[in-house]
């Protein structure tokens, strides 16, 4: 039997701030598994729901459903619901589904023991967009992943690995996760260790960013930024047993294939940007060498896994530490785009953007110019680089270093610059400037 008024999931749809097919016309939604969860007090449904739209392709939701007069209601409205959710994890039960099952798992690490009462305080947090996240109990996190896609789910393997195979700790720890086994087979949910009183990187760094210039304790905290993603850059490349995660050599054919991307990313990118743009056309030569001379350094070092999607926002201060969390990449790339191996300064020009950003945040909001953004970069670069020194993941010599982190730093601009042309016009000034402000290629 259904578990929801197929007549009303449209509109139902359209009014969830995590459903990302507002724009479009839905031709039709139909479930395509469902499993029924009574746990005591609550009983609620698991529907994964596929949303055909008149033009473009389909999609697949989460909705935690309970039965209502008004046809649908949001299970994780109610409470018992949510710790029945927290359970089925915590206590790795199994519910049959419509055509598979779905099960529990929590990881049997020191984190994994964490201790709470029978009934732990519940509370929603409100900010994401495209999940819901609970905290249980003021120590773990439940995320619900609202948006499926089948395979292996990158933020669930990544923390797996990090919490089974490493002693890297400056995230917060993978507890456990919810998963769905069977044609529509997909990771539900997952559960974090919680970190109380955790500032953002990017709130952190914007408050330093507005008084006139970073003092010296600011900036021996990037320079910590950068060693524990140095840290987590040895644990990714750690462990020889896992192919997921096996070092592969960078051969010539991956510099050249980086290289190609990039530059065709530039040409479709100038294209669109020149017109509003002119100096930047101007600089299309200068830019392009960028990226040929990533194609003609000699191989060094090796693809690793790398985190995908790093930024000031993606770290926590806590406690006076740095915590690197969000292991799930970029949201636009499929799931098999975010596991591909890569050069781990892939990472590293991601944060480096990330103070360009910040810098740019506060003139914009009518700071004075000072000395924040440079300061900052160098530090992070010189803890990232004394955490690294010597290891087999990164060029032998400095020249291919810098030719390599020029050529993602350039990738990364080319997106920013695509970015903001279809979401903040305002702000595409920020990559442009940065565009025209790189140097020479040496």
């Amino acid at each position: 039997m259904t578990p929801v008024d197929l007549t009303k999931l449209p509109d139902y749809l359209k009014q969830q701030r995590w459903f990302s097919g507002k724009a479009w016309p839905i031709k039709s939604v139909s479930v395509v598994d469902h499993a029924t969860l009574d746990f005591g007090p609550c009983a609620f449904s698991l529907a994964i729901v596929e949303v055909q739209y008149e033009l473009g392709h389909p999609e697949r939701y989460l909705l935690p459903v309970k039965p209502s007069a008004d046809g649908i209601q949001d299970a994780l409205d109610d409470v018992e619901c949510l710790r029945a959710l927290f359970q089925l994890i915590r206590e790795k039960r199994e519910v049959s589904s419509a055509s598979g099952k779905v099960h529990g798992e929590w990881l049997s690490t020191s984190d994994g023991m964490v201790s709470l009462p029978e009934q732990p305080a519940v509370r929603r947090l409100m900010v994401e967009q495209s999940n819901t996240s609970v905290v249980i109990g003021e120590k773990a996190i439940l995320k619900i992943i609202r948006k499926l896609e089948s395979g292996v789910n990158p933020e669930h393997e990544m923390g797996r690995f990090l919490a089974t195979r490493t002693s890297f700790r400056a995230t917060p720890t993978l507890l456990g996760a919810l998963h769905l086994e069977g044609a529509a087979g997909a990771t539900l949910a997952v559960v974090h260790r919680f970190v109380p009183n955790a500032v953002d990187g990017w709130k952190y760094t914007l408050e330093q960013f507005r008084k006139s210039g970073v003092e010296s304790t600011f900036l021996d905290e990037m320079k910590e930024l950068g060693r524990r993603l140095g840290e987590l850059h040895r644990a990714l490349s750690s462990d020889s047993t896992e192919p997921a995660f096996t070092p592969e050599p960078v051969l010539q054919e991956d510099l050249q294939r980086w290289s190609a991307s990039i530059m065709g990313e530039l040409g479709v990118t100038l294209a669109e940007a020149g017109k509003h743009h002119p100096d930047l056309e101007r600089q299309r030569e200068r830019l392009m060498e960028h990226a040929r001379r990533l194609a003609h350094v000699t191989p060094s070092g090796q693809k690793t896994r790398i985190h995908g999607d790093l930024h000031l926002g993606q770290v926590l201060r806590a406690e006076g530490q740095w915590l690197i969390f969000d292991f799930e990449g970029e949201p636009s790339r499929t799931f098999t785009q975010r596991r591909e191996k890569y050069s781990p300064l892939r990472d590293v020009a991601g944060m480096v953007r990330s103070f360009d950003y910040a810098e740019a945040t506060v003139l914009l909001e009518g700071g004075a110019p000072g000395p924040r953004m440079v300061p900052s970069r160098d530090a992070f670069l010189a803890g990232y680089r004394e955490a690294t020194r010597g290891a087999p993941f990164l060029p032998t010599d400095d020249a291919t270093f810098w030719t390599m982190l020029r050529a993602f730093e350039l990738e990364k601009l080319l997106y920013e610059v695509r970015y903001e042309m279809q979401n903040r016009p305002d702000w595409v000034r920020i990559p442009v400037q940065a565009l025209l402000r790189m140097e020479e290629p040496k």
